[in-house]
């Protein structure tokens, strides 16, 4: 074979060695020894300011929920707007 044949090869082969050598568990040893942090800490909060939370995330998926209808019924006028016209104008 020429050199730039075995060349090609050989970095096939130690690229498939470095793929075999790292493992997620190792990964996340390390990480976990370099970060120092186990677990995760949360604020805490009282209940007054949960349920006011709670009430505001309520009111925005409302919101949402309306505005993600009103432009399903836009579309779909829009739509049937278009075939009426296409097929009685």
């Amino acid at each position: 074979m020429t050199g730039f044949a075995m060349d090609a090869i050989n970095v096939v082969r130690g690229n498939r060695f470095l793929l075999k050598k790292r493992k997620f568990k190792e990964i996340k040893s390390l990480i976990l020894e370099v970060s120092g942090k186990t677990g995760l800490t949360f604020k805490e909060v009282s209940p007054e300011e949960l349920t006011s939370i709670k009430d505001q995330i309520r009111a925005k998926a409302k919101k949402e929920a309306k505005q993600e209808i009103a432009i399903y019924c836009i579309c779909i006028i829009l739509t049937l707007g278009f075939f009426y016209w296409l097929f009685f104008m």
